[in-house]
């Protein structure tokens, strides 16, 4: 095989895989979850803005850490409780459980500074309880 004909057949591979890449991007549910992250970071950046937060403080790493162990554990209450953690509903109930982590630390959260719904509510109740 020439030098052309192996870079040829490793430029088709390499074409069918960026392919089966592009694929796993058409995907409902992968599509559901991107958006739900995209949220989920913009509620982090607009918490840490709002609250005057450095992007570098020590603090968040453990903070995130913890939100995200009360985020995942609402996955589990919102489906015992019928609620649909879908992309409008989850990142408001990781802006709550983010909020709730860094009160915990005795930041003040503003009030209006979270976004609102019966479900979130119900949800960050039950998960806070």
């Amino acid at each position: 095989m020439s030098e052309v004909e192996y870079s040829n057949k490793k430029a088709s591979k390499n074409r069918l895989a960026m392919m089966d890449m592009d694929e796993w991007g058409r995907d409902p549910s992968v599509q559901a979850m991107r958006k739900i992250f995209k949220g989920m970071e913009k509620s982090l950046e607009e918490i840490l803005g709002q609250l005057d937060i450095a992007p570098n403080d020590r603090r968040i790493r453990g903070w995130l850490e913890k939100a995200l162990t009360k985020f995942e554990t609402s996955w589990v209450v919102a489906n015992q409780m019928g609620i649909s953690m879908n992309e409008k509903i989850a990142p408001g109930v990781y802006a709550h459980c983010l909020a709730k982590v860094i009160g915990s630390e005795g930041i003040e959260i503003p009030a209006g500074l979270l976004p609102e719904g019966k479900d979130t509510a119900r949800l960050i109740h039950e998960v806070f309880k």
